[in-house]
């Protein structure tokens, strides 16, 4: 009976401590388990929040309205850039856009009334991984003439044989075609939620524009009293003009 009862407890024992390290093994398999998920969710998470605040590489859009010009002109236009920032700080991209400069002088005294579609590629610059950061952008294309702008008319008299005889002159420009230009940007991009941020700029552009001169001449006579005759000749030749102008943008990036 003594025995018998001995080996019972004894068996007793066994089997607990087999279904203790049952059930220790089983924990330890499912805490390891939670760890590895809670560990893989941590570290994805931490990924994304990295590319929303910081994105290190990635598509980027820069977007800005011109406000004022050097020459007066107000809102008169806008551009947008989208690129690939291959780390915190260097982008390289391209863009559009569409200007309207009024009175912009040609040259000599000489204005005329411009519309431009700016098609360009550009290097961008992201200076610190700060809330605020300076902004570098060096931009290079084309800018295609939309309209056909006319400058202002000269004209004025010469007395050849007074009163019989006097020339009329006329003198204005014509312009067809658009042409390359480069622009320096530096600029200040404040981020307002995660990667969306509030841009502002200075930048300096040169470019040229290309034309016909139009110079009139109209030989006038009046032998027989009120009857005038003339003669009118016109002499053309290409002209060239060359631009420079500072615009304040303000804009936003993503």
């Amino acid at each position: 009976m003594i025995k018998t009862a001995t080996y019972l407890v004894s068996f007793f024992i066994c089997w607990l401590g087999c279904a203790q390290g049952h059930v220790f093994a089983q924990a330890d398999s499912s805490t390891k388990a939670v760890e590895l998920a809670t560990d893989h969710s941590v570290k994805s998470e931490s990924g994304f929040q990295r590319w929303l605040v910081e994105k290190p590489k990635g598509l980027y859009n820069n977007t800005s309205f011109a406000i004022v010009s050097g020459r007066g002109n107000v809102f008169s236009g806008m551009q947008t850039a989208f690129g690939y920032k291959f780390n915190p700080h260097l982008g390289i991209g391209g863009g559009i856009g569409i200007e309207r400069i009024t009175n912009l002088p040609t040259y000599s005294y000489y204005t005329a009334n411009f519309t431009f579609m700016p098609i360009f590629a550009e290097v961008r610059y992201t200076i610190l991984k700060t809330r605020f950061t300076p902004v570098i952008a060096l931009q290079g294309g084309y800018k295609v003439l939309i309209n056909t702008p006319s400058s202002q008319m000269d004209e004025w008299m010469t007395w050849i044989y007074p009163p019989f005889a006097w020339n009329y002159y006329y003198n204005y420009d014509t312009y067809t075609r658009g042409g390359l230009f480069a622009n320096l940007e530096i600029g200040v991009n404040a981020k307002v939620y995660k990667r969306f941020g509030v841009y502002a700029s200075v930048d300096y552009s040169v470019w040229s524009v290309s034309g016909t001169n139009h110079y009139w001449v109209y030989n006038a006579q009046e032998f027989d009293p009120g009857r005038v005759t003339y003669v009118a000749t016109e002499y053309t030749q290409g002209v060239v003009a060359y631009q420079g102008i500072f615009m304040l943008r303000l804009g936003f990036t993503f």
